[in-house]
C-alpha cells in the first residue's frame, strides 16, 4: 500500500491519465440507449436540416427560423454527423462528452501549472467528472453547456496566465476570441462572464485603468467583428437580424427575478447554495476543511487561488438572482471551487485530525454501502431490460469491493480510492439504471411513433398541422420533428393549410378539410391523416 502511494505521489499525472481511462466506459457504455429527450433533440434537429438544407448559416427546425442559440455548437454535430454518417443519439451526445474528458484535463493542466501542489490538480480535475450533478445527469445528455463551460474556463485561465506574464494584449485578444466563439455558441451569457470576470479581477489588483486601454479596446473590436461577421453572412440569408437579436436578449434574461415573482425569487436565494451544496456531492463535503482561521490569508496569499475566488464571486451573483436558472449553467463555475477545496483539504486536512478522521469514516462506510448495493440489481427484477444481468453484478461488485479495500488500506490518499469507487458507481448506473429508464420512459414512445409515422408517409409530403398553442411549445416538438426528418431524410414543414395532398400530424384537433382520412391515433391526442 504505501508504494502505492508513493506512486501516486510521484506521478499524480499517470494517476489520473489511468482514472480518465479508467472511466471512458463508465461514460460511454449505453451512451446512446436513451432517446433524445430535454434539449439534445432541439440541438440535432438544427444540425440535421442544416445538412438537409445544405444551408450551414441559418439554424431552422421544420424549416422555420431558429433563434434561439447561434450555430456554433451545431456544426460541430454537422461535422460529426457528416463525417461517421450517424444521426445515432451516441453521436448526438459525443460533442459532451468528448469535451467533458477534456474539460477535466484542462482543469488538471491549469491546475498543476499553477500549484505546485499536482495532488490538487487531480483531485480537482476528477472533481469535476465525478461530482454528483456531473455523475449521473449531465454527462450522459448531448446538451451545449458542457461544451460551452469548457471553452470559458479556457477563457478564465487564459486570462489569469497572461496575467502573470503581464501580457496585456494577449490576455486580452485570447480571452476575446474564445468569448466570440462562446458567444456563437450560447449567446449573450458569454459577455457576462468576460465582462465580469475581467472587472472584477481587474479592480482588485488594482489594473482597473487597463479597461480603457488600447490592447482592450482593439481585442474588444475583434471579437465584434468576428461575431459580426456571422450576423452579416446571416443576414444574406434572413434579414430579420431584429427578431434574432430579440430572441437572443430574451433567452438571457428570461430566468431572471422579473420574470418569475417576488416569493419565488426569496425562496431561490435562500436555497441556491444549499441546492448547489448538494449537486456537488460528494465533492462539497471538503468544505470543512476551509473553515481553518488561516483559511482566507492562504486565499489571499496565493494569486491562483485568489483568482479563483475572485472569478467565482464575480459570476456567481448572477445566478444567484436568476430565480430559474439551472445547475448546468454553473458547470465552468463549479471547477473553481473544486480547486479551492481541494487545497484546502491538503492543506489543513493534518489541523483537523478529529474532522479528517470523520471524513474517511465516512469515505468507508459509503464504500461498504455501495458495495452491497452493487448486489441490488440482482434482486429488483432487472433480468427483462439487462443483457449479462450476473456477469456485469459481479464486475461493479468486486470493483466497488476493491476499491472499498484501498479506502480502508491507504494512509493518504484515501480520496484518490473513492475516485475509483465513484466511477464503478457510473459503471453500475450505465449498466443498469439507464436500461431500466430506456424500458420505462415515454420519450421511446414518441421515437417509435415518429419512425413508424415517418415509414406511413414515406415517398409522399408530411406536416406538422399548427394549432393553439402554438406548435412549438409541445414538449415533445422537436423529438417528433429530429426522428421524421431523420429517417425521410428531407426537412418536415408546418402548416395551415390542409388542403396539400400529403400526411398531417395534429395533436389536440382533426383536420378542417371533410377529405381529411384519420390514418391512425397515438398517445398524447396525437393523430396521423391523410389528403388526397
Amino acid at each position: 500500500m504505501k508504494q502505492i502511494e508513493d506512486y501516486i505521489d510521484r506521478y499524480p499525472g499517470k494517476t489520473f491519465l489511468f482514472l480518465i481511462i479508467l472511466s471512458i466506459p463508465a461514460f460511454v457504455f449505453n451512451l446512446g440507449l436513451l432517446p433524445l429527450f430535454a434539449d439534445e433533440p432541439t440541438r440535432s434537429s438544427v444540425a440535421l436540416e442544416m445538412i438537409l438544407s445544405k444551408n450551414y448559416s441559418v439554424p431552422t427546425i421544420a424549416g422555420e427560423y431558429y433563434y434561439n442559440k447561434p450555430p456554433l455548437y451545431n456544426w460541430i454535430l454537422v461535422v460529426l454527423y457528416l463525417f461517421t454518417g450517424s444521426y445515432s443519439e451516441f453521436i448526438t451526445r459525443l460533442p459532451a462528452v468528448v469535451p467533458m474528458l477534456l474539460f477535466a484535463g484542462t482543469i488538471y493542466i491549469s491546475v498543476r501549472y499553477f500549484i505546485a501542489d499536482k495532488r490538487v490538480a487531480l483531485m480537482s480535475a476528477f472533481f469535476f467528472l465525478v461530482n454528483g450533478r456531473m455523475l449521473l445527469y449531465d454527462s450522459m445528455l448531448g446538451h451545449i453547456d458542457i461544451f460551452y463551460s469548457w471553452l470559458t474556463f479556457i477563457s478564465f485561465m487564459s486570462i489569469f496566465y497572461f496575467y502573470q506574464r503581464k501580457q496585456w494584449f494577449l490576455l486580452f485578444f485570447v480571452s476575446y476570441v474564445i468569448t466570440s466563439l462562446t458567444f456563437l455558441s450560447k449567446g449573450l451569457p458569454s459577455v457576462v462572464f468576460q465582462g465580469f470576470t475581467l472587472i472584477a479581477f481587474l479592480l482588485v489588483t488594482r489594473n482597473f485603468k487597463k479597461l480603457f486601454s488600447w490592447q482592450h479596446i482593439l481585442s474588444g473590436l475583434i471579437c465584434l467583428a468576428i461575431i459580426g461577421l456571422y450576423f452579416y453572412n446571416y443576414s444574406l440569408y434572413n434579414p430579420d437580424l431584429e427578431g434574432y437579436f430579440a430572441t437572443i436578449w430574451d433567452q438571457s434574461s428570461q430566468r431572471t427575478a422579473v420574470r418569475t415573482g417576488f416569493w419565488s425569487s426569496i425562496r431561490h436565494l435562500v436555497t441556491f447554495p444549499f441546492e448547489h451544496v448538494m449537486h456537488m456531492l460528494p465533492t462539497s463535503l471538503l468544505i470543512i476543511f476551509c473553515f481553518h482561521k488561516k483559511f482566507l490569508k492562504e486565499l489571499k496569499a496565493n494569486q491562483f487561488l485568489f483568482f479563483c475566488a475572485v472569478t467565482f464571486l464575480a459570476n456567481i451573483w448572477v445566478y444567484w438572482l436568476s430565480p430559474e436558472t439551472r445547475p448546468r449553467y454553473l458547470l465552468m463555475l463549479y471547477p473553481l471551487l473544486f480547486i479551492i477545496w481541494s487545497h484546502a483539504y491538503y492543506t489543513y486536512r493534518e489541523y483537523f485530525p478529529k474532522l479528517n478522521r470523520i471524513l474517511n469514516i465516512i469515505l468507508l462506510v459509503l464504500g461498504i454501502l455501495v458495495s452491497l448495493a452493487m448486489l441490488a440489481p440482482l434482486f429488483v427484477g432487472l433480468e427483462p431490460f439487462v443483457d449479462y444481468l450476473v456477469p456485469k453484478v459481479l464486475l461493479v461488485f468486486s470493483g466497488a469491493v476493491f476499491f472499498t479495500w484501498l479506502i480502508y488500506k491507504f494512509q493518504r490518499h484515501k480520496l484518490v480510492a473513492f475516485l475509483g469507487l465513484l466511477i464503478v458507481v457510473r459503471m453500475a448506473f450505465s449498466f443498469f439504471v439507464l436500461p431500466h429508464r430506456y424500458a420505462n420512459n415515454e420519450n421511446a414512445y414518441f421515437r417509435a411513433v415518429s419512425i413508424e409515422m415517418a415509414g406511413i408517409s414515406k415517398g409522399e409530403d408530411i406536416y406538422f398541422y399548427h394549432f393553439n398553442p402554438p406548435v412549438e411549445h409541445l414538449p415533445f416538438y422537436h423529438r417528433i420533428i429530429f426522428y421524421i426528418e431523420r429517417e425521410r431524410g428531407e426537412i418536415m414543414h408546418t402548416t395551415k393549410d390542409d388542403t396539400k395532398p400529403g400526411y398531417y400530424l395534429t395533436f389536440d384537433r382533426d383536420l378542417s378539410n371533410p377529405n381529411g382520412v384519420l390514418v391512425k391515433s397515438y398517445n398524447n391526442n396525437l393523430k396521423l391523416f391523410k389528403v388526397k
